[in-house]
């Protein structure tokens, strides 16, 4: 079916093919920025390690040469020079704050098209059945030939519906879950500093 087709399958089919593309627009964004908001296991492992030494200015200019957010966010908080855990999670809230905004960023017009699509496809389907009775109206006589236009308006709006809601929520759910997964590793990262700045508490 071409884009001319689709269009005029139904009155319902401009809204849905918008929708579709917002979808698939902010899709491509949030691979993008994810991709950007990388978390830096190979420069946590070095610092890991530089910290179990004892090296701590090693680990801070290591974060420091690392242009992720959480390399950000780790620089900053060896650079606070304290070994309190309590002092250290408290610090990197705010850090925490700025990535889960970064992360969930729009997310949710996933969730608002997987809501609005099966409505705006029910619509379709109404009209699709209106127009189908119309016709059979003004022709006078039953017959398939009559109604196929209105039922086939309903179905092809049914169809596509399906497959936007589908896509809506299984891409909410993706970007929410690798949402908490970040944020829950970059907490368990904070936790591990504490733990290590706190066994080299003299150094």
């Amino acid at each position: 079916m071409t884009l001319g087709q689709a269009l005029r399958a139904g009155a319902a089919m401009p809204l849905l093919l918008l929708l579709s593309l917002a979808v698939l627009a902010q899709a491509l964004e949030r691979a993008f920025a994810y991709a950007r908001l990388r978390l830096p296991s190979d420069l946590w492992e070095r610092m890991r390690q530089r910290l179990a030494s004892g090296d701590r200015l090693g680990a801070l200019a290591l974060a420091r040469r690392d242009a992720s957010p959480v390399g950000a966010a780790l620089a900053a908080l060896l650079a606070l020079e304290t070994a309190d855990a309590e002092r250290l999670v408290e610090a990197f809230q705010v850090h925490r704050q700025r990535l889960s905004l970064a992360l969930n960023r729009r997310v949710g017009l996933f969730g608002t098209a997987s809501f609005i699509a099966p409505l705006v496809g029910l619509l379709g389907t109404v009209l699709g059945i209106m127009r189908a009775f119309h016709d059979l109206a003004a022709a006078g006589s039953g017959g398939p030939a009559v109604v196929a236009a209105g039922i086939s308006e309903a179905l092809v709006s049914k169809a596509f519906v399906i497959g936007v809601a589908v896509a809506a929520a299984f891409l909410y759910n993706c970007f929410t879950l690798a949402s908490r997964q970040r944020l829950g590793t970059a907490d368990l990262w904070v936790l591990e500093l504490a733990e290590l700045l706190g066994s080299k508490r003299g150094l």
